[in-house]
């Protein structure tokens, strides 16, 4: 059986976000330009796709062992392949990809969110 991402509604993650439970690592992939235009309080990380390399990676998210990561772009499609990579190379053993991205996020959540 392959492992693949799960996947997460944005609704989903708001209320994850807003519960008693421990929160995940968010990740957001997106490149700089994108994040000056739009970017969300609640993001632990930031990994633009064009830096991404296994040392890298790695070095970075070493620091937080056995947590549950979301991993966010503009719509969703950056950040399943970058949690599909993170299984590939085993550097995780639970990730989500947030359906839609931050742009689903400024739709049904938060319409503070510029959208681009």
């Amino acid at each position: 059986m392959t492992n693949i991402p799960k996947s997460l509604s944005v609704h989903c993650l708001n209320e994850w976000l807003t519960s008693k439970n421990e929160n995940p690592v968010i990740i957001d992939v997106r490149e700089v330009l994108e994040i000056d235009i739009a970017s969300l309080s609640f993001v632990d990380i930031y990994i633009p796709m064009s830096k991404v390399s296994c040392e890298y990676v790695s070095s970075i998210i070493s620091k937080y062992i056995n947590k549950k990561f979301v991993i966010l772009c503009h719509r969703g499609i950056r950040s399943y392949n970058f949690a599909q990579w993170l299984l590939d190379n085993e550097l995780v053993n639970q990730v989500w990809n947030l359906e839609e991205g931050i742009d689903g996020w400024s739709i049904h959540i938060d319409s503070s969110i510029p959208r681009y």
